[in-house]
């Protein structure tokens, strides 16, 4: 298991090179992409940021909202967002990755009908098949997020899991978000329901009502139980930082010993005695 930061670009707050330095110190060693969809960045200046901060690119967090649904009921938009993720992973492909992970629906913060619900997972189920089969080709795995309560579907990882494992389909899986898991219960319970479709790991804190991108041991996630969990399920692909602090905010936190906790949280999870 290894440590990896989210490497944002296009982003005024975060410049590439000082900022990923900060996570090179806090023990990370790999990156995942994730850019301005309103900065028009390009895929040179995605690569100049990744070799600034001196680590590896092994994925992409793949462009959401509104327009990229990929259990939009109208199959026209469907069919657009599946578009748009078949060349999000050529793009992962580009930037020496080889996932991506992708949101499962859009935000509707009064709900929908149930009929609704249903007909989404259906064209969720046909979006997941139609990605696997391109990521077959061109040796990209989709990882579907987990979110929170106030999107359609997707917010239950165990039925995002078990929906996953009845499509078998190759080149698919569970990107579990902490965050989002603590604000819809319980991320160590969460876990073990993703199981053997778990492929990819987004980590960070909050206090359980927002979606704070906190440094871990900043909020209120049980990390030892959660690093339990990743070692009963037998995890050992990337836990990413999905964190968002400002250069001087990681610099104080490193002097408070976060990569001290860090690095315990991460042998933990490994199985390896403390100490």
């Amino acid at each position: 298991m290894q440590l990896g930061t989210i490497a944002p670009v296009g982003f005024s707050d975060f410049p590439p090179a000082e900022w990923l330095a900060c996570f090179r110190e806090l023990g990370c060693t790999v990156v995942q992409a994730y850019r301005n969809q309103a900065a028009g960045v390009t895929v040179r200046q995605m690569l100049d940021a990744i070799a600034a901060g001196g680590m590896p690119c092994d994925s992409l967090h793949g462009v959401f909202g509104e327009e990229y649904d990929p259990s939009a009921c109208d199959d026209g938009a469907r069919r657009f967002a599946m578009d748009t993720y078949r060349r999000e992973g050529d793009l992962a492909r580009q930037l020496g990755g080889s996932l991506v992970v992708a949101h499962c629906s859009t935000i509707r913060n009064e709900g929908v009908p149930e009929a609704e619900k249903r007909l989404r997972w259906d064209q969720l189920r046909r979006s997941i098949t139609e990605l696997g089969e391109y990521g077959q080709k061109i040796g990209v795995t989709y990882a579907f997020e987990n979110l929170p309560g106030y999107h359609v579907i997707g917010t239950d990882v165990a039925e995002l899991a078990a929906v996953l494992a009845s499509l078998r389909v190759p080149r698919t899986g569970l990107c579990l978000d902490v965050g989002h898991a603590h604000m819809t219960g319980d991320p160590a319970a969460s876990i073990r329901a993703a199981g053997r479709q778990l492929c990819y790991v987004h980590l960070s804190d909050n206090s359980g009502t927002g979606d704070d991108h906190e440094m871990p041991t900043y909020g209120t996630v049980d990390c030892d139980a959660m690093a339990d969990a990743l070692h009963d399920v037998g995890y050992h692909g990337t836990v990413m930082l999905e964190v968002f602090r400002t250069v001087d905010q990681l610099r104080r936190m490193l002097r408070e010993g976060c990569a001290e906790r860090l690095a315990r949280i991460l042998r933990r999870a490994n199985g390896e005695a403390d100490g």
